[in-house]
């Protein structure tokens, strides 16, 4: 099986599209395999027909632009120019002796030179006499004879199909003919002919799943291709492949990174798979609420959540649709202001007690605590800050609740439960001192029995947890206390980045390296740029910018331009390599950005990336942080690091990766700065800690590259086509894909593009080849006889893939280990990296492990048994 490119049609029914805008989503196409486009949209063809897509020009072969060269053509051979419908067109006459030629050779010949796969005749459906009938099937010959690889397709004109079926590939009905009892008939006439129906037919945005699927499966039962979309034909896709959204509403006031949600529960939602979307009340009226519902999967209303006046209605019917449509609800915070709200709030979710905040003056204590769910292992006191009055609905799943005993009566606040509506979780001090309870078990209780759908993994890939390596500009021009007292630049290029063959992305300032920052003297700014230059000119060494003056408030910031794309410029000429570019906007620690500095850096072409140190909770165990932030151009990607501000602890970052390396949540982010350089104790930290990272089974990665895999799997589109069975579809920098090992095997003799798989304790990760479109499928069995990766630490680029063979080619800047699964244990495996083959016995587990040079092709081949015995 080469490449795993043959596709089963058993399995993977062809799947249409229809989209005529200007500009179609070319994630979206790369979904399909078979796309109509207007002739003139700005579509990559290539980039779609090397999934083996094929693309479908429609082209109108009667009406023109009276600009267009056609039109032009046309007066020059003398073919009449008729009133078109539209204004702007002109219409051909079909009936003159030249019209045949000028469709062919003028029409049709600028979508074929394009390079379409083939053209859908449209504008059919105005043939009103027989001449024009007569030119129709004419020019249908004509261009089955000139375009003899080219699919053709007519839409409408239904009455040439009798006579031009053997030139046809298909024939294309849009919408409702007269009544669909027609468009049925019709449909099976063509069937019956040999001419493969394809059917567009209109619904509803909010058109249910069941209604697409028994539509499809009627269109289906009569042998037609069906797509169902908008009256707009503008790519609006409603089935019957299926697009899976996993999206969270949160309401909440102020500012969206203070929030309960995006401090203690944001992290554990990204890595569950869930995109969260915030719409503040303050600035929102209903209708954004509205149209943020579209296919969300859970609504948050949080503790920040102050309702304005008039908005409790609102809020009170968003909860009553919730619970009609089984969505769950979640409150972090009371969004009652008095006794009367709380009363319909109440009555609606089934809540007991008044909703009062009440001061504790005697001492509480918990009542219950679900203890398998602890954030940290032992004795758990009891928070009683914003204390109320509150108990759990009938039948809710307490998890948290405190007493509190005063005279003769007991008071009961149920902090945290579960409920048939959702849950809720009050716990104000968790934003600043942690949640007591995880986060990611809760979610998963609250989100309820959803279908196991992927994730893209950010954490790992090929098998191991990411490392990305990045050194901030903060103290590059320091004095250090070395000998000769050279600056912290210099220290770091001799000591750590000569020694270390990891990708450090390194970040400069240019206000620092023109000496143009307080307390620096532009007189040494030819020691600093020339400490740059040779820092950058070590080939495992990616440039950063962090701009002119490294700014805190970017909304203050009034030259951002030149902040951003001055600076790297800058670096471009002044300091990088030949054939080296700037890969990356590093932005100053600490800084507040603004989703127009964001999007800048995306306009200018390169990734960016926020450094967040871990939050020092007391010795609590930190939450699963964001890795990203934001959406579409103002998209930034976050590098949470397990290191504390202030001076490098290699000690407390080891035992905190160490600890988390039972559950890959995170990369290893080890972020630096030219300050861990400015004496002796600070290369001997960064010198542990590095040396730490390279005895580890790590898979190193740039900054810029990673961020590039955060920004993709937050774009990744997932469909289902069966069960079991999903289309991914990203850009192909996001390659890991995530499940929970009950969910079944790959089957890789049927899946498109997965080079291998890894279960790790509940988890099961599977790499794919990084193409655009994967297609996977799970049985419980998988296919167990099929060669495959299980691990690598580096870069791994498949050339060809079977059974019992791999061509593969590897890249990093240190040898790569590689492991190979699938063998029948004790099989004699021939791996050539050179002239010279080595031979290796598979294990027990039926794998081998390989380490290879940094930069090779290796072929791997299992032998039979005779092979074997002939060695």
């Amino acid at each position: 099986m080469l490449l795993q490119t043959g596709v089963l049609s058993a399995v993977n029914p062809i799947r249409l599209m229809m989209d005529l805008s200007p500009q179609p989503d070319a994630v979206m196409l790369s979904a399909f395999d078979l796309c109509i486009v207007d002739a003139q949209a700005k579509v990559n063809l290539e980039d779609q027909q090397t999934l083996g897509n094929k693309m479908l020009a429609r082209v109108n072969i009667f009406e023109v632009a009276a600009d267009s060269s056609a039109a032009k053509a046309a007066r020059s051979v003398g073919v009449p120019l008729l009133e078109a419908t539209e204004k702007g067109r002109v219409r051909l006459d079909a009936t003159h002796p030249h019209w045949v030629a000028l469709v062919v050779h003028e029409i049709v010949q600028s979508a074929a030179e394009r390079g379409f796969d083939g053209f859908v005749l449209t504008g059919l459906e105005t043939i009103s006499q027989d001449a024009e009938r007569a030119g129709c099937l004419a020019a249908i010959a004509s261009l089955d004879q000139a375009y003899p690889d080219k699919q053709l397709v007519i839409e409408g004109g239904l009455d040439l199909v009798p006579e031009a079926r053997r030139a046809l590939e298909g024939v294309l009905f849009v919408g409702d003919l007269e009544s669909a009892g027609y468009r049925d008939q019709r449909i099976r006439e063509v069937k019956r002919l040999g001419v493969r129906p394809l059917v567009v037919d209109y619904a509803d945005v909010g058109v249910s799943k069941a209604d697409i699927a028994e539509r499809a499966q009627h269109f289906r039962g009569m042998g037609a291709v069906p797509f169902f979309t908008t009256p707009a034909l503008d790519g609006t896709h409603l089935g019957p492949l299926q697009e899976i959204t996993r999206r969270i509403l949160v309401i909440h006031s102020g500012a969206a990174g203070e929030t309960f949600t995006a401090r203690v529960l944001h992290g554990s939602l990204e890595w569950l798979g869930y995109q969260v979307r915030y719409v503040d009340a303050g600035i929102a009226a209903q209708p954004v609420w509205e149209k943020e519902m579209a296919q969300v999967h859970g609504v948050i209303l949080d503790a920040t959540l102050a309702p304005q006046p008039g908005q409790q209605a609102a809020l009170l019917g968003l909860a009553d649709g919730l619970i009609s449509q089984q969505v769950p609800l979640l409150l972090t915070g009371a969004p009652w202001g008095n006794d009367e709200e709380f009363q319909a709030w109440a009555q609606k979710l089934g809540l007991g007690g008044s909703g009062k905040s009440l001061a504790v003056g005697e001492a509480a204590r918990l009542r219950l605590i679900e203890h398998a769910w602890l954030q940290e292992a032992g004795a758990v006191r009891p928070r009683t800050q914003d204390f109320r009055d509150l108990q759990a609905p009938a039948g809710a799943r307490v998890l948290s609740s405190l007493q509190a005993n005063g005279g003769k009566t007991s008071r009961v606040f149920d902090q945290v439960f579960l409920a048939p509506w959702g849950g809720l979780w009050m716990d104000t001090l968790a934003r600043v001192a942690g949640p007591q309870l995880q986060p990611l078990p809760f979610l998963n209780h609250w989100l309820g029995n959803r279908p196991v759908t992927p994730v893209m993994d950010v954490a790992s890939q090929n098998g191991r947890r990411l490392l990305v390596p990045q050194i901030s500009s903060e103290g590059f021009t320091q004095t250090t206390s070395m000998k000769g007292l050279p600056i912290a630049a210099e220290v770091m290029t001799e000591r750590i980045l000569s020694r270390y063959s990891l990708p450090f992305t390194v970040a400069v300032c240019e206000g620092d390296l023109r000496g143009l920052n307080p307390g620096l003297d532009p007189r040494d700014a030819l020691r600093y740029e020339t400490a740059a230059r040779s820092l950058f000119a070590l080939p495992q060494v990616h440039a950063a910018s962090a701009s002119l003056t490294r700014p805190k408030d970017w909304a203050a910031s009034p030259k951002m331009e030149r902040e951003v794309a001055g600076t790297m410029a800058y670096i471009h000429r002044q300091l990088l390599p030949a054939g080296r570019h700037v890969e990356l906007m590093l932005w100053p620690e600490g800084s507040v950005l603004t989703p127009a500095a964001v999007a800048f850096s995306h306009r200018m072409g390169v990734e960016n990336v926020l450094p967040v140190w871990q939050r020092d909770l007391l010795g609590r165990t930190p939450v699963p942080i964001a890795m990203s932030w934001g959406r579409a151009e103002s998209h930034q990607s976050l590098a949470p690091s397990l290191r504390r501000p202030g001076a490098l602890d290699a000690t407390a970052f080891i035992a905190q990766a160490e600890a988390q390396d039972s559950r890959w949540m995170a990369p290893v982010h080890v972020a630096l700065n030219f300050h861990d350089a400015s004496s002796e104790a600070g290369l001997w930290e960064m010198e542990r800690l590095l040396d730490w990272c390279a005895a580890q089974p790590l898979h190193a990665m740039s900054s810029a590259d990673h961020a590039k895999l955060v920004r993709d799997a937050s774009r990744t589109r997932f469909f289902i086509q069966g069960e079991g069975h999903w289309i991914i579809v990203n850009a192909g920098h996001a390659r890991t894909l995530r499940l929970p090992a009950s969910a079944g095997i790959p089957d890789l003799d049927r899946s498109i593009g997965i080079a291998g798989y890894t279960r790790r304790g509940e988890d099961l990760y599977i790499h794919t080849l990084g193409r655009r479109r994967t297609e996977l499928l799970l049985t419980p069995e998988g296919s167990p006889a099929h060669l495959r990766l299980a691990g690598s630490s580096g870069h791994v680029r498949y050339l060809e893939a079977g059974h019992h063979r791999a061509l593969l080619q590897v890249a990093d800047l240190r040898p790569v280990e590689l492991a190979f699964a699938g063998i029948q244990p004790g099989a004699m495996c021939q791996i050539f990296t050179s002239d010279q083959p080595q031979y290796i016995l598979a294990d027990a587990q039926g794998q081998v492990e390989v380490t290879v040079p940094a930069q090779t092709t290796i072929r791997l081949e299992v032998l039979n048994s005779q092979q074997a015995a002939m060695r």
